[in-house]
C-alpha cells in the first residue's frame, strides 16, 4: 500500500502535493473493487485510483449494457491504471449455454484484463476449471479463481475449502478469491451475522500463503478486522466503490480503528506450521508451549521445532511469564 506524504515523518509538506504513484500489478495490499454500474462518479474516482488495483464489473451486468458502453467503461478504468475483471457469474452463465469461447473472445476484444472463474452457483469439475484457465491465458486474459458457494444453505466445509484453494493455487492464477457474496453473511469465512470465523481464517493462512489470496470483505467492519489481524497488506475484494477511500485510510492507519494498530509485515521463513505459530503469537501476544499446541493442533515436537526456527530468525524470544514465574512464554521480538 502506498503511503502518502502525510504519513512519512519529516518528508515535505504535510498534505500530499499530487496523486500517489503506484507500480502495478501489486503483489500485496490489493484492493479488488465491485462495480455495480453505479457508485463514485468518474471525477470522484480519479484522485483515488492509486488505491484501487482491480475493478470487477459484477455478476452478469456487462450483458445489460450495449457492448460499446462496456468498452468505454473498461477504457475509463484503464486510463486510471486500473485492471478490469469479469465476474464469475458471467462465466457460469456462459457455461450453462455452452458459450465460454465466445465469452472469452469478446471479453478480450472489449479490453478485459482478467477472467474470474467460479462455481458459486453451478458445479465445475477440477478439469473444467483447469481448461478454462488455459483457454483464458491463450487469449491473454489473466485468471482469478474464486472458491466458495453463494447459497448459505449449501456451503463448503473447511476441509473442502482448503482442498479447493490448494487445487486452484496449483493452476497459478493471479490470485485465489475467497467467496463472500455482496452481503458478507453466512458465506465462506463469515457466519450468519457477518462475523469472521477466525478458526477458518487461521487454518487457511496456515495452509496457504496469504499473499496469494484475496479475502472478499464487503463490509467495512470486516475490512478493519482483517487488516488488524493479518496486516495492512492483506488483499481484500468485493469492496464497494464508495468504500475505496475509507479502506485506503484504514490501511494507512489514518482512522481510529487502525490508528497505531496495523501490523508491519515481517518475512517469516519456514514451513506453514512455523508461519502459523508466528501468526498465533502475533494474535495472542504471549503463549507457552502447551497453549500453542492446543491452539495450533500441531504435535508438540512440531511446535518446539517451529519455535526454535523462529528464535533462529530473531522473530521470537523466550521469557518468564508475568503471571506465573514457573511458566516459559514466547513473545515476538
Amino acid at each position: 500500500m502506498v503511503a502518502t506524504s502525510a504519513s512519512r515523518k519529516g518528508a515535505g509538506r504535510f498534505f500530499p502535493e499530487g496523486i500517489a504513484r503506484v507500480e502495478r500489478p501489486r503483489r500485496v495490499g490489493i484492493t479488488h473493487v465491485l462495480d455495480r454500474l453505479h457508485g463514485l462518479s468518474r471525477e470522484e474516482l480519479r484522485p483515488l485510483a492509486s488505491y484501487v488495483d482491480v475493478v470487477k464489473i459484477g455478476w452478469g451486468l456487462p450483458l445489460l449494457l450495449p457492448r460499446e458502453e462496456v468498452r468505454k467503461r473498461v477504457q475509463f478504468y484503464h486510463e486510471l491504471g486500473i485492471e478490469v475483471s469479469t465476474g464469475g457469474t458471467l462465466l457460469e452463465y456462459a457455461v450453462t449455454r455452452e458459450r465460454t469461447n465466445q465469452l472469452m473472445d469478446e471479453a478480450r476484444e472489449l479490453g478485459f484484463d482478467l477472467l474470474e472463474i467460479s462455481d458459486g452457483i453451478i458445479e465445475l469439475s477440477a478439469a473444467q476449471i483447469e481448461k478454462f484457465s488455459k483457454d483464458a491465458r491463450q487469449r491473454n486474459l489473466d485468471v482469478l479463481i474464486e472458491v466458495g458457494k453463494k447459497n448459505p444453505q449449501n456451503q463448503l466445509s473447511l476441509r473442502e475449502t482448503l482442498e479447493r484453494v490448494g487445487r486452484a493455487l496449483a493452476l497459478e492464477p493471479r490470485k485465489v478469491i475467497l467467496e463472500s457474496r455482496e452481503s458478507g453473511r453466512g458465506v465462506g469465512i463469515y457466519d450468519g451475522e457477518g462475523q469472521i470465523k477466525w478458526d477458518w481464517v487461521r487454518s487457511i493462512v496456515a495452509d496457504h500463503p496469504a499473499d496469494r489470496l484475496i479475502f472478499e470483505a464487503p463490509l467495512e467492519t470486516q475490512q478493519i478486522a482483517l487488516l488488524r489481524e493479518l496486516g495492512a497488506e492483506t488483499n481484500l475484494g468485493n469492496v464497494s466503490l464508495n468504500s475505496v477511500a475509507p479502506l485506503a485510510s484504514q490501511r494507512l492507519g489514518l482512522r481510529g480503528d487502525t490508528f497505531g494498530s496495523i501490523r508491519t509485515p515481517r518475512n517469516v521463513k519456514g514451513p506453514p506450521a512455523t508461519k502459523f505459530l508466528y501468526f498465533l503469537l502475533e494474535t495472542y501476544r504471549a503463549l507457552d508451549q502447551s497453549e500453542l499446541v492446543r491452539l495450533s493442533r500441531l504435535p508438540r515436537r512440531t511446535v518446539q521445532s517451529g519455535l526454535e526456527e523462529l528464535r533462529r530468525q530473531g522473530l521470537v524470544r523466550e521469557g518468564v511469564s508475568l503471571v506465573d514465574s514457573r511458566r516459559r512464554e514466547y513473545r515476538l521480538t
